[in-house]
């Protein structure tokens, strides 16, 4: 039975997701980094980055302000996994918000995960 609510509740996210996201005129790019190697003698950790991009997903700007002469936003943005390869998203993965003809680089500040037995949904808090 728990296996087939999990199924019932991915399949709902996907499709709520969708519909939501293909009503905005805002897409986002995520990139997925993963940490690579080190090398020592230029003191560099490389990272393998992945990106996902044109992703159409909801987006729900929660606040503006002025944060010392300059305008802070936030704004949460909700993903189903196979979006992003079936990745568990981490802080040091980047999104790029695509809206007003701009795109914004925003950094991940809270990640939400929303399981049963298996994930199906992912709310990301950004900055930018």
């Amino acid at each position: 039975m728990a296996g087939a609510l999990d199924t019932l509740f991915k399949d709902v996210a996907k499709q709520v997701v969708a519909d939501l996201g293909s009503s905005l005129d805002t897409t986002i790019t995520y990139t997925r980094k993963v940490q690579g190697t080190y090398n020592a003698s230029t003191g560099v950790l490389a990272t393998t980055d992945t990106s996902y991009s044109s992703i159409k997903v909801p987006i729900e700007f929660i606040r503006s302000e002025e944060d010392g002469g300059r305008e802070t936003r936030e704004a949460k943005i909700y993903i189903t996994p196979d979006l992003i390869g079936g990745n568990q998203p981490t802080f040091q993965d980047e999104v790029i918000l695509s809206y007003a003809g701009s795109n914004q680089t925003a950094q991940i500040v809270d990640i939400s995960t929303k399981k049963g037995g298996q994930v199906y949904l992912f709310i990301l808090l950004v900055r930018f």
